[in-house]
């Protein structure tokens, strides 16, 4: 005999002996009969006590209605008993009424109260049953008014045939009868449950144990050479199945083992393979590592050339952020003091903010006498060659503030547009000049005589003034439409000045485009000139320097995440009190 063969005998005795141990209270058909007896037990408990209440309501019913049938036989007997006022005849109509056995008590009264006859039963000996004498307490007493007809036909009444029942009697016969049915019940569900326990062990137990026993004799090694047990009359219920489930598995099983030996087999050939292929790839890498030494030296090299670029190209940067810096000191330099006006003219206040360090927005405040200039342009552009265009623009504004006599907004604007065309050689073609510079600028000129009611206004391109009625709003002047200065675009036909009356309190202001197209919000859309309007309408109360920092913290809150676009001036301007006073 082999190991093999020796390892399933031992399995298969040991299974058999595992299976002859188990206790009686292990065992299946015992938990089956208690299951059973428990449930027949539960359901004969449920319907007895149904059946005890059902009974004890009929019992109710028949004693009542039993006991006034007899009444009614007796009732004209006992009436011709007191009307005679015949004790022997009543004494035998009471002796008649207690032949019923629960009656205890009997007595007839005349209509005077007097006793004609009574008999009462002796009381029953002390028993279990009284206890529950109360299930019949409440139908004691029984009372039949009697009445004898008289030759006349009227009917008078002669008195009262009283009887009581006995409630000890009532329950101890109820309760008699309520044991034999509990005790043919707890009968019926013991027998109940041996057949189905015996029907269950016959139909279900013996195949499962001879099936268990079947299923220890399996070979772990040979699964699917198993003989498979024959289970008489259950080829089609769910033992058959579970018979046909377990062959399917255990040849599944033996298909496994089959290709495990194959894979097996494979694997020690795939083994060898690779342990070739290693020393082969092994001697490679050898190689390579020899390469990469070789390689070593000229990566550290290139490291070395790469650090000494970016050395230089900090160092670039560096003096580029210090450029710029220097830059917008420069232009921060050209810029007038918001104080240039004088303190009889007003309120000033004045937010610049280049997108970058520099930027192409770009303002002036002068004062000549008693006349008053503020101008604002928005440049080609933002950064560097927007703040280029601004030295040049400044260049230009100085000479021809300084060479025109009599100041007036379209003129001055002409004359800067014609100088910066000739200062950038743009007032020819580009075939001429060999040059494809294309610069420009939007600019506007404000300008007032200090005490005067009035203010001129002359604008080119989009920068509006914003004029603020305390009481009525917000009034938008716009200037003439084109830009000043560019090589592709001819100069404005007529630039258009305006008088502007300005009523008392009134704020005025210019911006660039930079404040209102900012993009933000949801949706994503840009901020518009009306937004901000209607902004400055709602704070009018506050004053010059409050209303610019609440609008830049309202322009921030619209952006969130989003960048600025362009360069941001506003200028705020509140004419002193003798303005507008005609």
């Amino acid at each position: 005999m082999t190991r093999s063969t020796e390892s399933v005998v031992g399995a298969s005795d040991e299974a058999g002996t595992t299976l002859s141990r188990i206790p009686l209270r292990h065992s299946l058909t015992f938990k089956q009969a208690a299951v059973t007896l428990l449930v027949v037990l539960l359901l004969g408990l449920s319907v007895g006590t149904l059946e005890l209440l059902l009974d004890w309501r009929a019992m109710r019913v028949e004693v009542r209605e039993n006991l006034e049938h007899t009444l009614d036989l007796v009732e004209g007997s006992a009436a011709e008993a007191l009307y005679q006022l015949n004790p022997e005849l009543g004494s035998r109509v009471v002796d008649g009424l207690l032949v019923f056995d629960p009656v205890r008590y009997v007595e007839l009264r005349d209509d005077f109260g007097r006793v004609l006859a009574s008999h009462e039963r002796p009381p029953l000996a002390a028993s279990a049953f009284h206890r529950w004498s109360g299930l019949f307490a409440d139908m004691t007493d029984f009372s039949r008014p009697l009445r004898q007809v008289e030759p006349d036909g009227a009917r008078t009444e002669v008195g009262v045939l009283r009887v009581e029942l006995s409630p000890e009697r009532l329950t101890e016969r109820f309760l008699q009868q309520a044991t034999r049915s509990a005790f043919f019940g707890v009968a019926r569900a013991v027998a109940i449950s041996l057949l189905v326990v015996i029907l269950f062990y016959l139909m279900i137990t013996r195949p499962l144990l001879r099936l268990a026993r079947a299923v220890a004799e399996i070979d772990p090694a040979r699964p699917g050479y198993w003989p498979t047990p024959e289970l008489r009359g259950h080829g089609r219920d769910e033992l058959g199945l579970l018979l046909a489930h377990l062959r399917r598995l255990l040849d599944a099983s033996q298909d496994g083992l089959d290709q495990r030996d194959r894979a097996q087999a494979e694997l020690t050939a795939l083994t060898r393979e690779l342990e070739q292929r290693v020393r082969e790839r092994t001697q490679a890498l050898e190689q390579a590592l020899s390469d990469l030494e070789i390689r070593k030296d000229e990566v550290e090299h290139a490291f070395e050339e790469l650090d000494w670029t970016h050395r230089r190209l900090s160092e670039a940067n560096r003096l580029l952020l210090e450029s710029h810096a220097y830059a917008r000191r420069i232009q921060s330099s050209m810029l007038p003091d918001p104080a240039a006006l004088g303190d009889d003219v007003g309120e000033v206040r004045v937010h610049w903010e280049p997108l970058h360090l520099v930027g192409g927005d770009w303002y002036w405040l002068e004062r000549r006498g008693d006349q008053c200039l503020i101008l604002l342009a928005d440049c080609t552009g933002h950064g560097v060659p927007g703040a280029f265009v601004t030295l040049v623009l400044a260049s230009v504004t100085e000479q021809v503030l300084r060479e025109t006599p009599v100041w007036e907004p379209a003129t001055i604007l002409a004359d800067i547009d014609r100088r910066v065309r000739r200062r950038l050689r743009q007032d020819r073609s580009s075939d001429w000049t060999g040059l494809d510079s294309d610069d420009g600028l939007d600019a506007a000129v404000l300008l007032w005589d200090a005490g005067a009611p009035t203010l001129e206004f002359a604008s080119v391109g989009g920068i509006p003034l914003l004029c603020l009625d305390p009481d009525k709003g917000i009034t938008t002047i716009r200037g003439t439409r084109g830009h000043l200065g560019y090589q592709s675009l001819k100069p404005p036909d007529a630039i258009a000045g305006r008088r502007i009356a300005v009523p008392p309190g009134a704020i005025l202001y210019l911006l660039t485009d930079g404040l209102t197209d900012q993009m933000g919000g949801a949706p994503r859309r840009l901020l518009g000139r009306r937004r901000v309007v209607e902004w400055l309408e709602s704070h009018a109360a506050l004053g010059l320097s409050d209303q610019i920092e609440g609008l830049c913290r309202m322009l921030a809150d619209y952006r969130a995440d989003e960048p600025r676009r362009d360069d941001m001036t506003l200028i705020a301007f509140r004419p002193g009190s003798d303005i507008g006073v005609k």
